[in-house]
């Protein structure tokens, strides 16, 4: 870019409302274009102006607000026992910037992207808790399977530093999946757990990018060394003595590793899942929400469908007045009569099942299944085919067999119909007993299958739906991109000023 375009493209930045990421670059922008070094600092006088009115401290009577002495960024200070702050504007030391032009920072891409920021309230329990810093992590674990044995696996998460009007400390985590409210505790018995230790978790993590306001001062690639056990368990609570308490924790030992790979600090850390409601609760997102209850009542609605179809579908199929009767039948048998029926309204469902005994082995047998009307019409006829099968062969004996056959016939005229049979000649056995068992007003459980299917897919996408909404606006994880100022009609044109 042109440097005459320079502070054209920085103010159309800052218009867009990207006030943060236009303070990171001035610092590299004076050193890039010494001769608008005035023009640069009368803005960065002016974004930080601003940024320091809209600094948010959680007791302003005890907070110490100040600006960076590299870029000017409103800070705060609000821990008791917070000794180091990095800016979340321009990334070095907030109160001892380097000497050196790259101002020791921690990554070039200082730009971050979340729905969760330095400065934002978090409500937990019933106590407001603010975001006072920020870790990112990266590292392996590695894990034990019973199947496979050791298995390691690339992971990353973020880690927010969180503070209440107490000045009591706590973490929100997001390992990517779910999020964690850890805390420090003492255990019974202190011990820091094996590597081979096949019940928890073992992470080797290097710090990627920190901001904001820690215990202790970070430094750009230190190692931590991690045991999570893999089951929560209750853990005895401080006000009830060694009682258990109700709610159950991921306990987990986090070592500190100094820069000769030393431990330098041993924590203790319990940490609990947070439901995704009640991160949204928290986080004050009521849009998110009750999209996500809509989705959830809608889920309910349709479990409650399900039973109701099936209901429905029992109430409907529960059919009329049913007749059963066996024959004799020979295979040279013709228009045999069985039984009789009463169709009083047109397209009335009959359900018809028959059966047969009797059948000697490696042979079959055929019956022609009638419905003749009053005036002696045959208005429907079905062939019935029965076999039994027997041999011998590698795998030993093997039988099989086709006794029994069910289907669904529609009247479309009231009447008085009769069953006719006949037996096929053709049939290699001579004699047979068939069975036949007649139920009207049948009606047809197909639809109700299908409803039932439909809801339950119905479900399933209310429920992904549903999961991935929580998600996707519970997600607090801390994302690093490029650094990049411009108008959008320079982002078009993929130019950038560095």
């Amino acid at each position: 870019m042109h440097p005459d375009k320079l502070l054209g493209t920085l103010q159309a930045h800052i218009d867009d409302g990207h006030e943060q990421s236009a303070l990171q670059a001035i610092p590299d922008l004076q050193l890039s274009h010494p001769q608008f070094h005035n023009e640069l600092d009368a803005i960065k006088r002016k974004l930080t102006d601003k940024l320091l009115d809209d600094v948010k401290v959680i007791n302003p009577e005890s907070a110490e607000i100040f600006r960076c002495v590299n870029c000017g960024g409103g800070l705060t200070k609000q821990g008791r026992n917070t000794v180091h702050v990095i800016c979340h504007y321009c990334g070095c030391d907030a109160e001892h910037p380097a000497a050196d032009k790259a101002l020791d920072r921690w990554n070039k891409s200082l730009d971050l992207e979340s729905n969760f920021t330095i400065g934002d309230f978090f409500t937990y329990k019933g106590a407001q808790w603010q975001a006072v810093g920020v870790q990112l992590f990266s590292g392996r674990v590695r894990e034990y399977n019973s199947e496979d044995g050791w298995e390691t696996s690339f992971s990353r998460y973020t880690s927010w530093w969180m503070l209440n009007k107490q000045r009591e400390l706590a973490w929100l985590v997001d390992d990517g999946s779910r999020r964690y409210w850890a805390e420090k505790y003492i255990p019974e018995k202190p011990a820091v757990p094996e590597s081979k230790d096949r019940s928890f978790e073992h992470g080797e993590w290097q710090l990627e990018f920190a901001a904001g306001e820690f215990s202790y001062q970070p430094r750009h690639k230190e190692q931590h060394h991690s045991a999570e056990s893999s089951a929560s368990r209750a853990l005895p609570s401080a006000s009830q003595g060694q009682a258990a308490s109700r709610q159950r924790y991921y306990t987990s030992v986090e070592s500190r590793l100094d820069e000769k790979g030393r431990v330098s600090e041993i924590e203790f850390v319990k940490s609990s899942m947070i439901p995704h409601a009640d991160m949204l609760k928290g986080l004050g997102k009521d849009v998110a929400l009750n999209d996500r209850n809509r989705w959830s009542n809608t889920m309910r609605g349709l479990l409650v469908a399900l039973p109701l179809l099936a209901a429905s579908a029992f109430m409907l199929n529960r059919g009329g007045e049913q007749t059963l009767e066996t024959i004799a039948l020979s295979k040279n048998d013709k228009q045999v009569v069985m039984q009789q029926i009463s169709v009083d309204k047109p397209g009335q469902l009959i359900k018809l099942r028959g059966s047969i005994a009797g059948l000697n082995n490696n042979s079959w047998f055929g019956v022609e299944v009638g419905l003749q009307s009053s005036d002696n019409e045959y208005i429907y006829s079905k062939y019935l085919e029965f076999w039994r099968e027997t041999g011998v062969d590698s795998d030993g004996r093997w039988s099989e067999a086709i006794l029994n056959a069910s289907w669904y016939i529609r009247v479309d005229k009231a009447d008085t119909y009769t069953v006719v049979i006949d037996g096929d000649e053709q049939s290699t056995s001579q004699t047979a007993d068939f069975r036949l068992h007649m139920e009207p007003n049948k009606a047809s459980i197909t639809p109700f299958i299908l409803a039932g299917f439909f809801s339950l897919f119905l479900v399933m996408m209310c429920r992904s739906k549903m999961g991935s909404l929580s998600a996707a606006a519970s997600s607090i994880a801390l994302k690093l991109n490029k650094r990049y100022l411009g108008s959008k009609k320079s982002k078009a044109n993929g130019r950038a000023l560095s």
